[in-house]
């Protein structure tokens, strides 16, 4: 992201926390824009860290929630969460809790797919996790719908961030192989199998065909995302 080097090429970042880390995705960029720090990521799902941990053995992984850091106050200069605002139980107080414990005048970085102003294909993208998040709130997982791109930004302003600039990223890639899209659609029909003992599994089983439909029409492409960079307000 040319726009986050460019931002802190002068600063003085030496610790660097990502919350919501799963199995470590927005390390890599962490360890791009911050090539000097010493990273951290926390998640609370054991089995993501543990990928992380074999991917990035440098990396210090902590299992936490994002709503209650365990570390004292002010003990990063950065902050960042990718992906994983709509995976949260309390959006603000993730975002207050990364502000206590990174310096005054640090950096919170928000990374976020949208769910509005999409072309066709990225729709598709969109529908297929909103179908997932069904699935994993009947099974007991905290996911949410995807925020529009104005919800995004009214929760980081909500949170007391101050917001320094914000830019769209979208993820270019090849179109998908018609082996690429009956692995998707594959998927569809395992991610059911989940429920197939509940009450919603005939209803969620008659939207399967539809979207099925819209991959073939209009294939499918990551949905842009937001990211977003504020700045810790000093006491």
């Amino acid at each position: 992201m040319k726009k986050l080097n460019e931002y802190f090429r002068d600063k003085n970042v030496r610790k660097a926390l990502d919350v919501g880390t799963g199995p470590g995705h927005f390390v890599q960029v962490l360890r791009q824009v911050f090539p000097d720090a010493q990273l951290t990521g926390v998640d609370p799902d054991k089995d993501s860290l543990d990928e992380a941990r074999k991917t990035f053995p440098d990396v210090e992984f902590h299992e936490m929630m994002g709503e209650r850091l365990d570390f004292p106050d002010h003990s990063f200069d950065v902050a960042a969460i990718s992906m994983a605002l709509h995976h949260l139980t309390n959006v603000r107080q993730t975002l207050v809790e990364m502000q206590r414990v990174v310096k005054p005048g640090g950096s919170i970085i928000v990374n976020e797919l949208f769910s509005d102003g999409l072309n066709p294909a990225q729709e598709v993208h969109k529908n297929m996790h909103h179908f997932r998040s069904k699935i994993d709130r009947i099974n007991g997982i905290v996911h949410n719908e995807a925020f529009t791109r104005q919800e995004v930004l009214d929760w980081i302003v909500k949170s007391g961030l101050k917001v320094e600039f914000h830019f769209e990223h979208k993820i270019t890639a090849d179109p998908p192989t018609p082996e690429e899209i009956a692995e998707r659609k594959a998927k569809l029909w395992t991610a059911l199998e989940t429920v197939k003992d509940c009450p919603e599994y005939e209803e969620l089983a008659a939207e399967i065909p539809s979207i099925e439909e819209d991959l073939d029409r209009n294939g499918f492409e990551m949905a842009t995302r937001i990211v977003v960079v504020g700045t810790v307000q000093k006491n």
